[in-house]
């Protein structure tokens, strides 16, 4: 789920929960989005560079183009150690951190399994052959035909195709030299 998603379900959970939280509801809503500062570390430490703009490009990249990513603040180890902190402090704004960050994860865990089903119908009705090449696969990638801009876009199974991990790579790279290499159309002269 990408953050401008997050930033807007954490808002209106927020809005939700203003009357009974009132003025501490910026503790759960700041954790619900600030939990993400694990991704922009892992940029920088592969990067070696702290341009905020360079690593919201770099986070849109498919995560097999990335590698795995180290997501501490995500890990269900990290959340049970904080629960256990505001559970032996005894600390209310321990426990709206928590609920924050958990918000976040439940996110992700929905937004996963809903394009991981779509996936899985996908995959079935190609009955293990590649729609672009015919080849006969086990592995067959989720690919997105256009890119992505609304959430609701991101569950329907109209934009995506199955591929193989070799037409998948092809259609990258062809995307790829597209947009470096399309001229930047001209504006008409002002009159």
């Amino acid at each position: 789920m990408r953050l401008e998603e997050h930033v807007a379900f954490s808002t209106a959970a927020a809005l939700v929960a203003l009357p009974w939280l009132k003025e501490e509801v910026w503790l759960p809503y700041a954790a619900s989005i600030l939990i993400d500062v694990d991704h922009y570390l892992e940029f920088v430490a592969a990067r070696r560079r702290l341009s905020l703009r360079e690593a919201l490009r770099y986070l849109r990249t498919p995560q097999r183009q990335r590698g795995p990513l180290p997501k501490p603040l995500h890990q269900p180890w990290t959340l049970t150690a904080l629960a256990a902190l505001a559970a032996l402090t005894r600390q209310r704004w321990l426990w709206l951190v928590l609920a924050g960050m958990l918000f976040h994860v439940g996110l992700d865990a929905c937004n996963n399994q809903l394009v991981r089903h779509i996936q899985g119908q996908l995959q079935q009705e190609a009955a293990g052959r590649c729609p672009r090449c015919a080849r006969e696969t086990t592995r067959l990638e989720l690919h997105a035909r256009r890119p992505l801009r609304t959430l609701l876009a991101r569950y329907r199974r109209a934009n995506y195709v199955v591929l193989c991990p070799e037409c998948h790579r092809l259609v990258h790279q062809q995307r790829q030299r597209l947009i470096t290499t399309s001229k930047p159309a001209r504006l008409a002269p002002a009159q």
